[in-house]
């Protein structure tokens, strides 16, 4: 990941932009960021079993980031590099949110393990929903682990770990930001929804939408791939009356994420020659984890080899 994690005493929980309806779209430079710390009241254990501040914290940093394995629970709790007594604590503590009720889990092959490779995904249940809406500390990605999602765990994983990466970026430097993933379905559909602000350079903030890509081009359909037809609906509505009428905003950009290079070479060779636009700025999964502020986007309309990034943009 891009640096050692900061020290997270408490998880940092959105403010109350969204619930006022402050943002329709994202990007209001006025809204509040979510990247700033707030610790679950004293009230927030109402209705949970022989709580504590770890409980809490747990089920806050799931109504964050929506879906963890243990480890990353953990290292978002702890902020800094865990230790294995970390990790059984934390693992004890969600299979007792489970138990519970507060959290549903599921098994996921994790094949970067050296030993065993089965692990538990946990996100909240209904009930923990509940519960973060009730006290306080839902945001705009807070919502259920459900069957749809318990299907496609490699694809929620990855807009996870994106957004921890987005998230520990603007806490290092400076930047604020909101995220948002629920409630996405419009014209377009995209994985996410983010705002990012350097407050000394509010002119320069923007939107963008991401969309995880892990499949290889296919699906075709009058010659078309999949891919580039919901890339195209992207191209279509940008700057259009239909996408303020929806978003709050006209102008975005669409953050695609692949697998490898050799996949995003060739997706950036089909845009060019029907959507060549720096709206479009793909990167792969291995370049943002190592350094998600680094010069790791291309774009179709950039035959030279020239990258930008959420820092110099």
């Amino acid at each position: 990941m891009l640096e050692r994690l900061r020290p997270r005493p408490v998880p940092k929980i959105q403010e109350s932009a969204y619930d006022s309806g402050i943002l329709h779209g994202l990007a209001l430079p006025s809204a509040k960021p979510n990247n700033v710390a707030m610790m679950p009241s004293p009230q927030a254990g109402a209705n949970l079993p022989h709580s504590n501040a770890t409980k809490l914290m747990l089920i806050a940093i799931l109504a964050e980031f929506f879906c963890l394995r243990a480890n990353d629970a953990a290292e978002l709790l702890r902020g800094r590099a865990i230790t294995e007594s970390d990790a059984r604590s934390v693992r004890r503590t969600l299979s007792i949110l489970h138990r519970d009720g507060f959290l549903y889990r599921a098994p996921y092959f994790d094949s970067g393990r050296d030993r065993g490779g089965v692990s538990y995904v946990y996100g909240l249940s209904a009930k923990g929903v509940a519960h973060a809406f009730r006290n306080g500390y839902s945001t705009s990605a807070t919502k259920t682990l459900d069957e749809h999602s318990l299907r496609t765990l490699d694809h929620e994983l990855e807009i996870t770990w994106f957004h921890v990466a987005l998230d520990r970026l603007c806490s290092a430097k400076g930047l604020r930001y909101l995220w948002r993933q629920k409630d996405l379905k419009h014209t377009v559909h995209p994985d996410a929804l983010f705002y990012v602000a350097d407050p000394a350079n509010p002119g320069k903030a923007f939107c963008y939408f991401l969309e995880i890509e892990r499949a290889k081009l296919g699906n075709y359909r009058n010659g078309e791939p999949q891919i580039l037809r919901k890339l195209r609906r992207y191209y279509d509505y940008f700057n259009s009356t239909g996408c303020e009428k929806e978003w709050g905003f006209r102008q975005y950009r669409v953050v695609v994420v692949q697998r490898t290079d050799a996949r995003r070479e060739g997706l950036l060779t089909a845009l060019r020659k029907t959507c060549s636009h720096r709206m479009f700025w793909l990167t792969t999964e291995a370049a943002y984890r190592e350094d998600i502020g680094g010069a790791i986007f291309k774009t179709p309309k950039d035959d030279a080899p020239m990258a930008f990034s959420f820092l110099t943009d």
